[in-house]
């Protein structure tokens, strides 16, 4: 009789944790609006920032393996599991928000931020890298909701192409601080998702119009959802929620452009006597392999993996021994890197050892 295999099962359920975070939104935001202390509001934030990474630290490496093959349903359900639970924390957040003012109003919107960041960003990351239609759009639903719909189109079809190279805006480079980055990945971001779709829309339609390859143009599309989610927010709660939103999406960019920051900084591909940038491998992404911050980010932390096959789902990620590894989790490599000097003195040396063991510059 074939017994269950344990670490496969507890590696397919442990992912449901990303659920927790939009639950813990939706929990704050009916507390402010019951009339909770403000600084319940801000729990949220706080458990994202500082409660998983202690917890992280805690409980140390990741020892489930990669689970190969298509990815269990229970785990595909996850990951749309988080569309209306991240819509319905939202909503409530909005929502609560009409009577809230000061230090409620600004940690309930932040904490939203910071929710979006893992369920909104990171969620659709995964799912704009599946093969079905209906999986990207999803992702394309949760990125627009904070947003940043350009993301779906720039990131599959530049960042990924352009990884660790001079011409990719989401990949830092050594000694730039990343709040220099942040507003150039932003910026990088949005015009090459807009000229990625100018050129698609120019050579599939050769005939059309200006405004009817505008009417193509996807990154045109998810903009227009952002603008029509906004105005729906507005008229349901009034304008101040419309600003509520603008903050929580600005909250989330940033938490997603600092953890781009985080994953490629410093490492650069080779380019060859014809010009050609070699191919993307495990040394062209910082990894760690924690467990905690594994489950709420889908294995986001097997980064070169992720870029070696981008097609792979997240529980078939692999943890490669080979790539450049961060002393700690994301949680906490997010807080070092707001504060330049530290950053540059933990991360440096590891990238000259690195560049020393491999052979190759960094």
């Amino acid at each position: 009789m074939t017994r269950p295999h344990p670490p496969r099962a507890a590696a397919r359920w442990r992912f449901a944790a990303v659920l927790l975070v939009p639950a813990g939104l939706a929990a704050a935001a009916i507390g402010a609006a019951a009339g909770a202390p403000p600084w319940q509001a801000w729990l949220p934030f706080a458990a994202i920032h500082g409660l998983v990474p202690l917890l992280d630290a805690a409980v140390g490496d990741d020892r489930g393996h990669a689970q190969p093959g298509a990815p269990h349903p229970f785990n595909v359900a996850i990951t749309f599991a988080c569309l209306p639970a991240w819509g319905l924390a939202l909503a409530v957040s909005l929502a609560a928000s009409v009577g809230l003012d000061g230090w409620a109003w600004w940690g309930l919107a932040i904490s939203a931020g910071a929710t979006g960041g893992i369920v909104a960003i990171n969620v659709a990351h995964e799912l704009i890298h599946r093969p079905r239609r209906v999986d990207r759009f999803a992702g394309g639903l949760l990125l627009a909701s904070v947003g940043y719909g350009a993301f779906k189109v720039e990131h599959v079809r530049g960042h990924h192409l352009r990884v660790a190279t001079p011409d990719d805006p989401a990949s830092a480079r050594r000694g730039e601080s990343v709040w220099r980055f942040v507003p150039r990945s932003v910026a990088g971001t949005l015009a090459h998702a807009w000229r990625l779709e100018a050129m698609r829309t120019a050579a599939e339609h050769p005939r059309a119009g200006r405004l009817q390859r505008l009417a193509r143009n996807e990154t045109a599309r998810w903009a227009l959802v952002s603008g029509a989610l906004a105005t729906a927010a507005a008229a349901l709660w009034g304008p101040g929620a419309a600003g509520f939103l603008a903050v929580a999406a600005a909250v989330a960019i940033f938490e997603l452009e600092v953890v781009n920051y985080v994953e490629h900084y410093g490492l650069a591909r080779d380019r060859g006597p014809d010009g050609r940038y070699e191919p993307v491998d495990h040394r062209h992404s910082w990894n760690v392999d924690t467990a905690v911050v594994n489950a709420f980010l889908l294995n986001l932390q097997r980064h070169s993996d992720h870029h070696a096959h981008g097609g792979r789902p997240y529980t078939a990620l692999r943890s490669d021994p080979r790539a450049p590894r961060l002393p700690a989790g994301y949680g906490a490599m997010v807080l070092l890197a707001l504060v330049p000097p530290a950053w540059r003195a933990v991360i440096h040396p590891r990238l000259d050892r690195y560049a020393a063991v491999d052979d190759r510059p960094v």
